[in-house]
């Protein structure tokens, strides 16, 4: 892992090498089906979301979802889950088709999601294969995006998002080229490069 900036005024727990080392954490347990590192990384569902979240028109504070980027822009879940089980049981799932993720940045966006100081949210790029996968889905370099966020005292990862585009035609390289500067001589896939 390569680190190309920090702020010092982030909580514990959650500078850029801890939250790519957690985000590196659940790629590995995804990419090798291990399902115990799965369950203490993500939590989502801690509980209901605060009271005025609807209202509000927010979802539940504690999601994971993949989705494709149509042409026009247009947003299609593929799967979308506020459960724990039925997260477990997803992962289990693209395991079983061979799914593999390899992180290439990791950027930190904001503190303080949802009124809590030990919130950090994070934007990342990286590359997403499976048996099953739409074909020219991500482009050549199955490029997939996304963003989520981590409680630092915790330790977990209570949100994500992870979308990939129909008509994707960025190397990995451009597609990581808005996070986080490119370290002298970086290969994307050879060291994940964390900022904030």
């Amino acid at each position: 892992m390569i680190v190309t900036s920090d702020e010092a005024s982030l909580p514990d727990g959650c500078h850029p090498r801890q939250v790519a080392g957690l985000v590196i954490s659940f790629v590995d347990a995804f990419n090798s089906g291990d399902q115990a590192t799965l369950s203490r990384i993500f939590f989502v569902s801690e509980g209901p979301s605060p009271p005025d979240f609807a209202e509000r028109g927010y979802e539940p504070w504690s999601w994971y979802t993949v989705g494709k980027v149509e042409a026009g822009g247009k947003i299609e879940s593929s799967f979308v889950t506020y459960d724990q089980g039925e997260l477990l049981r997803y992962f289990a799932k693209r395991h079983r088709k061979g799914e593999q993720l390899r992180l290439l940045k990791i950027s930190l966006t904001q503190t303080g999601l949802l009124g809590k100081d030990d919130n950090v949210g994070f934007v990342y790029v990286l590359n997403r294969t499976a048996r099953n996968l739409e074909p020219g889905l991500g482009g050549p370099a199955r490029i997939a995006s996304g963003q989520g966020a981590i409680n630092c005292t915790n330790r977990r990862i209570f949100a994500w998002r992870m979308d990939m585009k129909a008509e994707e035609r960025r190397t990995s390289r451009e597609a990581a080229d808005w996070l986080c500067t490119d370290p002298p001589n970086w290969k994307p896939g050879k060291a994940v490069v964390a900022c904030t």
